[in-house]
């Protein structure tokens, strides 16, 4: 479905979109932007919306905006015998019939082949900042990523790297982070907003042997933190070289 690439139709008022399953998310994110919205998963790059159907996939943003199945209104499908299918309208809230949209999502394409998809949008947050912070044991970071939650904060993005990674990270970018487990949070809203819930978790992360907290809010500060997870994965080719690298859940 690679040539299968259009934006067929944008709704604004609605904040919906419907496109070709080999529109990448990134591009579309890059048509989307002049208009003040967003498609809200982040996969890896070059992750194309059929694929990401087909998998059910979430990204770092899932913490706050759910799945692929949170996210798409309705799809269309070829069937194995040929039949063409249209799972649902693009109500927002409907309650009849099977919901075919989420049996189809996540099928890796053994119910049908995906044609088109009309993805629910979100508007563009005003202001983000990023924060890291680092921790002496897995436990420690995971009791601060469950504290954070309970509290009511509206985190958008929780990643946890742990030891073996951030090392990989710095062997493949001649990087010198602490090489002990690190949380990653982005927390989005105002200005004042989301500085108010960085400074409340870096309370906490303190209260769970947190260290070396550190936020920025500069666009390119920004990306610059947000690349050491998103390259994870390559990073672990620094460490083995001559390995492949094999995809889980």
């Amino acid at each position: 479905m690679s040539s299968m690439k259009k934006i067929k139709s944008l709704h604004v008022e609605d904040m919906d979109v419907v496109v070709e399953p080999g529109v990448g998310w990134i591009e579309l994110n890059e048509y989307l932007k002049p208009h003040g919205l967003f498609f809200p998963l982040d996969p890896g790059p070059g992750a194309t919306i059929g694929g990401m159907c087909a998998t059910r996939c979430s990204g770092s943003l899932a913490v706050r905006y759910g799945t692929m199945r949170d996210n798409v209104i309705n799809l269309q499908a070829v069937l194995p015998d040929g039949d063409v299918v249209k799972t649902g309208s693009r109500a927002r809230k409907s309650a009849a019939g099977y919901d075919l949209t989420r049996l189809i999502i996540g099928s890796e394409g053994t119910l049908g082949v995906i044609t088109e998809v009309t993805l629910r949008l979100q508007k563009l947050p005003s202001h983000s900042v990023v924060a890291m912070c680092n921790f002496q044991t897995v436990k420690d970071a995971a009791d601060v990523a469950i504290a954070t939650m309970h509290s009511g904060i509206q985190v958008s993005r929780v990643e946890l790297l742990d030891e073996v990674q951030i090392r990989a990270i710095n062997m493949a970018n001649g990087k010198s982070l602490p090489e002990v487990p690190t949380l990653m949070f982005e927390f989005i809203g105002t200005e004042a907003y989301a500085l108010e819930q960085t400074l409340l978790v870096q309370k906490i992360a303190a209260e769970h042997h947190g260290s070396d907290f550190i936020f920025v809010e500069e666009p390119n500060a920004k990306e610059e933190l947000w690349k050491i997870r998103k390259e994870a994965l390559w990073a672990g080719f620094a460490m083995k070289p001559d390995h492949e690298a094999m995809i889980t859940v």
